[in-house]
């Protein structure tokens, strides 16, 4: 499929979940409510704070914050703009001590949020729930060159290690077109790292090398900040993942993948991350003020809604990272999935074996033959079923850094966790990495379809989906059932509906029938002359909204 054809189809996709996600983020000590200019913190009763200070991370002014009139708990920032980014200081009472706190949160933007990854090798495409995962074979390298080749003002690449033929091909050559139409590119890249291409490029170009020393471990990240502070919000983009630009970590037989976002609000987010290596916000680094590994602090947003789905962000090793792994681990309801490199942290192993104790049996790992000593892949053989921890030993390295939480599971929290982090203490205490949690079951799924090719590749055995179990919707008015099903759809009330209009759509959003009913109880929908595969209803019911995703075998 073409580029811009797939973007669409995941703006498509994405869209029906930003109309209508609540938009709330929760952070340690309040939840943050999200609306059209202002955000309102609202704080447990127990643990009201004093001495709130907002100041604007960009422009460096305090914010106004005005204390709720209907909630003694609630605090208002107002004059909010898409896209601010926001420090906040506040003590709270605790009745034990008075603890000083900050933390940094992200307005939400207003970008499209679309979602988009990309795979170097096979993909099972039989595991999709609604959109195939896209193999892009030796072809990813092309992708990225295109995102550089679209850039229209200001990229900024953080990358462990690259590779490119010249100066005037490849992506060197890319970078270098770039910058000569004016684009300004500031390039951070492993120090211990024999990276080809960064002689490639042209001499004007800015860029810093990491740390050689012995307490630091190597600047890991692979990611690229397209367009910022444009002030179009569908310009700026992230990419990130687990590809480094080597040809066999690109072009494969390495297994990777990217994901990339478009959202200003995370692209201004891994902005602050990257200035805080370069040591400046100009196009100069400051090696003085340059941070990097454990020198660095906690000073980016961790929590944001893109294209109305909950994303959070995490950078090593200021941020805590493993302790957002486990997390995940322990939030899973049905089953877990993780293929990572290198697994040598004895408190995530410990973490999912208690989860497959307490009764989540479709745990599964997948590791690679050059994992390091010390890894878990024994520990985590000896307690979980026969084939349901792998190692993979076929073609190139498995590279990814990827688990997949309750891919089945709808009514649970959907998610995979990817970035450049492997589950390492060098990653946790001394590497600089990202990671992004996705909270979106596509997303999941088409992680998940990567996983299933890998994981049976390895001798791994994939149990039968949770999906195929009948479901009926038990939350809203309108309930449906069976899903999936074969053609014949039941919807039913519990109560008389006045004015109900059911819309049916496919997968690429176009409507297939509209039926409307002056007083509706129950009736069937049959959709048996449609192909297999995944639609959508839209229930307008008495002027509020219902949707149902629905799998036709």
């Amino acid at each position: 499929m073409k580029p811009f054809l797939l973007c669409l189809f995941v703006v498509l996709l994405i869209v029906p979940s930003f109309l209508f996600s609540q938009e709330i983020t929760k952070e340690n000590d309040f939840i943050v409510h999200h609306y059209p200019s202002k955000m309102e913190l609202e704080f447990d009763k127990a643990e009201l704070p004093s001495n709130i200070k907002v100041v604007n991370v960009v422009t460096k002014k305090e914010q106004l914050v005005t204390k709720s009139t209907t909630s003694s708990t609630t605090f208002a920032i107002n004059d909010v703009n898409p896209s601010d980014l926001f420090k906040i200081e506040y003590t709270l009472n605790n009745n034990k001590s008075i603890t000083p706190s900050t933390c940094t949160i992200a307005a939400k933007s207003a970008s499209t949020g679309a979602m988009t990854v990309y795979f170097n090798h096979p993909v099972d495409v039989s595991f999709a729930q609604t959109q195939q995962a896209v193999n892009m074979s030796n072809t990813l390298v092309n992708m990225l060159i295109s995102y550089i080749n679209n850039c229209v003002a200001t990229m900024d690449i953080a990358v462990y290690s690259s590779y490119s033929p010249s100066a005037t091909t490849g992506i060197a050559g890319a970078i270098n077109a770039a910058y000569s139409r004016g684009v300004q590119v500031r390039v951070i890249y492993d120090g211990s790292t024999s990276s080809t291409m960064i002689p490639l490029l042209n001499s004007a170009i800015p860029r810093l090398a990491s740390p050689t020393t012995s307490t630091y471990g190597i600047m890991h990240n692979k990611f690229v900040i397209f367009d910022a502070n444009n002030t179009n919000a569908n310009i700026p983009f992230v990419w990130t993942g687990s590809t480094n630009w080597t040809t066999a970590q690109i072009d494969g037989p390495d297994k990777n993948s990217v994901l990339i976002i478009q959202d200003q609000s995370l692209a201004l987010a891994y902005k602050i991350e990257f200035e805080e290596m370069w040591g400046s916000m100009t196009l100069t680094p400051d090696t003085t003020n340059s941070k990097f590994g454990p020198h660095k602090s906690d000073n980016t947003p961790h929590n944001f809604i893109i294209g109305g789905k909950n994303v959070e962000s995490y950078f090593s090793p200021s941020d805590g990272t493993t302790a957002k792994i486990v997390s995940a681990i322990n939030s899973a309801n049905t089953d877990i999935e993780v293929a990572v490199m290198d697994f040598t942290r004895t408190d995530c192993s410990s973490a999912i074996i208690t989860k497959y104790n307490s009764g989540i049996s479709n745990s599964n790992v997948l590791v690679d033959s050059n994992n390091p000593t010390g890894n878990q892949i024994v520990t985590l053989q000896a307690a979980l079923p026969a084939n349901h921890a792998q190692v993979y030993s076929g073609s190139g390295i498995m590279h990814h850094k990827f688990m997949v939480v309750d891919n089945y599971n709808a009514n649970s929290d959907p998610l995979v966790l990817v970035g450049s982090h492997n589950w390492s203490t060098s990653a946790e205490t001394k590497n600089d990495e990202n990671t992004l949690i996705v909270h979106d079951a596509n997303i999941a799924n088409q992680y998940y379809q990567a996983f299933a090719y890998l994981f049976q590749l390895a001798g791994g055995v994939i149990t039968t989906p949770l999906s195929t179990t009948s479901s009926t919707y038990q939350d809203g008015l309108l309930k449906l059932y069976p899903n999936p099903n074969h053609g014949l759809l039941h919807l039913f009330t519990n109560q008389t509906i006045d004015h109900l209009e059911i819309n049916l759509y496919d997968i690429l959003g176009n409507k297939i029938t509209t039926t409307k009913y002056d007083s509706f109880s129950q009736n069937t929908i049959d959709i048996s002359n449609q192909p297999s595969g995944i639609y959508f209803i839209e229930a307008n019911i008495n002027g509020s909204v219902q949707h149902f995703k629905i799998l036709k075998k």
